[in-house]
């Protein structure tokens, strides 16, 4: 009986290895080497793409002479020279490879010699490839013995393939010429001062070596170009840089608000910005011959993307504002008649006032009744509202 039994169980043996066994092309555990495929993370349309095979020996013998087959089929391709230029390690460590019928396919192959792989190394093998179409395509490694063909591993691997547009970026002055030393910076790194480079397609980050330049992610798609410009400039009212088309000032002025004693008199820069396409920053300086309590506030339509105040101006950045977009920028100043630019308005504003207009010079805020001169009776206006004998308007009556 007990004969019986172990000659049942060692049929079962012999059935189980047999329906379990690996067929042929196919990698397992049990398999003496093995092979794979590595693309670069950004696999793409533009030009010569590094492909790499890697064939590893599991045995404890050498693996001697393999030969890797791929086979090439559209939308993937071998640029000219190809199989001249197929290295092991580093480039210098070139490989015999040849272009041929596949075995394993229709089509062309390209069948790399490969070298002897030591007991538990590996050897990899690149090439160039070049692909003709953006999305996912496979790739197929076929690796055998040079002299036992039959015993062959193969892999295939999908790999995803991004497709190109260009990026078109420049730091200019407001005459439309280069800037000697500045850069565009084009995804982090520092390029010259005007560039046109394909790149995969995607967001990517444009910025300028100038000062507080503003950074802008723009989305390239495939075959699409992308356009930024920088401008070294001081205007009063500066464009900074532009995504597209360059945008047009189409007029501005400047008006002030009235005030009063207690009231301070405003200034409003406005400014008509056309631009038919992409996003635009503009730098609006508040008026240099007035003095100013605090940083300018802008108002304008829903063009408006964000605002803030860079080394005294404020900077605006506007999407495309079609026509014509107008902004408005509200600067504080101070009351009317607080001529020593303190808090409030008192006898020692008249006095400002006073040795103003003996001297023949100007005192900001002092021309109080609006008669466009700083006068004897702006002073004697300012010392009444001191003492309450006028309102803040400066009308008789006191405050």
């Amino acid at each position: 009986m007990t004969r019986k039994l172990s000659m049942t169980l060692a049929a079962l043996l012999v059935v189980a290895s047999i329906s379990f066994g690996v067929g042929p092309g196919v990698v397992s555990a049990a398999d003496p080497f093995s092979v794979d495929i590595d693309a670069p993370d950004d696999l793409s349309t533009n030009g010569n793409q590094t492909i790499a095979v890697t064939v590893t020996n599991n045995d404890d013998t050498a693996l001697l002479n393999p030969l890797v087959e791929v086979p090439i089929s559209s939308p993937v391709g071998l640029p000219n020279g190809a199989e001249d230029a197929v290295y092991v390690n580093d480039t210098s460590d070139l490989r015999d490879a040849a272009v041929q019928q596949s075995t394993i396919s229709t089509g062309d192959s390209l069948t790399i010699t490969g070298e002897v792989v030591p007991a538990g190394e590996s050897r990899t093998y690149h090439f160039n490839v070049t692909v003709s179409s953006a999305g996912t395509t496979s790739l197929t490694a076929d690796a055998r013995p040079l002299y036992n063909e039959p015993n062959n591993v193969r892999t295939t691997e999908q790999l995803d393939v991004s497709g190109v547009g260009t990026v078109n970026a420049s730091v200019v002055d407001n005459d439309g010429n280069a800037v000697s030393g500045a850069s565009v910076v084009l995804d982090g790194q520092n390029q010259a001062d005007s560039v046109s480079e394909t790149v995969l397609e995607g967001d990517h980050t444009v910025g300028a070596s100038l000062t507080n330049a503003p950074e802008f992610t723009v989305g390239v798609g495939i075959s699409e170009t992308a356009s930024v410009t920088f401008v070294d400039g001081d205007d009063s009212i500066q464009p900074v840089a532009y995504v597209g088309d360059a945008p047009s000032l189409v007029g501005d002025s400047t008006s002030e608000s009235d005030g009063n004693a207690k009231t301070p008199v405003n200034t409003t820069v406005s400014v008509t910005i056309s631009k038919s396409d992409g996003t635009v920053v503009y730098d609006i300086a508040p008026p240099s011959d007035t003095p100013l309590r605090g940083n300018g506030v802008a108002t304008t339509d829903a063009n408006l993307v964000d605002q803030t105040t860079v080394d005294g101006e404020t900077r605006v950045q506007l999407n495309q504002t079609g026509v014509a977009t107008q902004v408005s920028v509200e600067f504080e100043g101070y009351e009317l008649g607080n001529a020593d630019l303190d808090g409030d308005v008192d006898a020692d504003d008249a006095s400002a006032i006073a040795q103003a207009a003996s001297s023949g010079s100007d005192a900001a805020y002092g021309d109080v009744n609006g008669d466009g001169q700083v006068n004897a009776v702006d002073a004697m206006l300012v010392q009444q509202y001191s003492e309450n004998n006028r309102d803040a308007d400066y009308t008789i009556g006191g405050a």
